[in-house]
């Protein structure tokens, strides 16, 4: 869950400068989420769109980290960021990180009132 902690704040940096397109890295949001979560009835909490998650990341932070085959199948080492929507609704997006340049949105979805999230929103006592 704290993977690689150290390293957290270098890796924000990373993903961000790759939602701006910057110095060769890219940040980029899965297919899974864009053509198979977002405004589907069937998960009616992913409403989501790009702007919120680059505002989120913009204005996030790293709260977990998991390495390759923390989680179950995940072949990648992820990271956990909490942050504002556009909205004002804060949000948890899990980012895979590829490659030292490369990282892919796996998902989005809502913090809601899971005290896994909740902790980490500002003046949330």
């Amino acid at each position: 869950m704290d993977h690689m902690q150290n390293y957290w704040l270098d890796e924000m940096e990373r993903i961000l400068k790759g939602v701006n397109k910057q110095d060769g890295y890219i940040t980029t949001i899965s297919r899974h989420y864009i053509n198979d979560r977002l405004h589907n009835e069937n998960y009616p909490d992913r409403v989501f769109d790009e702007l919120d998650i680059v505002w989120a990341i913009a204005h996030g932070q790293i709260v977990e980290g998991f390495d390759s085959g923390d989680k179950g199948r995940n072949p990648e080492p992820e990271r956990t960021i909490v942050g504002p929507a556009m909205s004002g609704d804060w949000i948890v997006a899990i980012v895979l990180l590829k490659t030292d340049k490369r990282f892919i949105v796996k998902t989005v979805f809502p913090v809601n009132d899971n005290p896994r999230y909740t902790k980490y929103i500002p003046n949330n006592d």
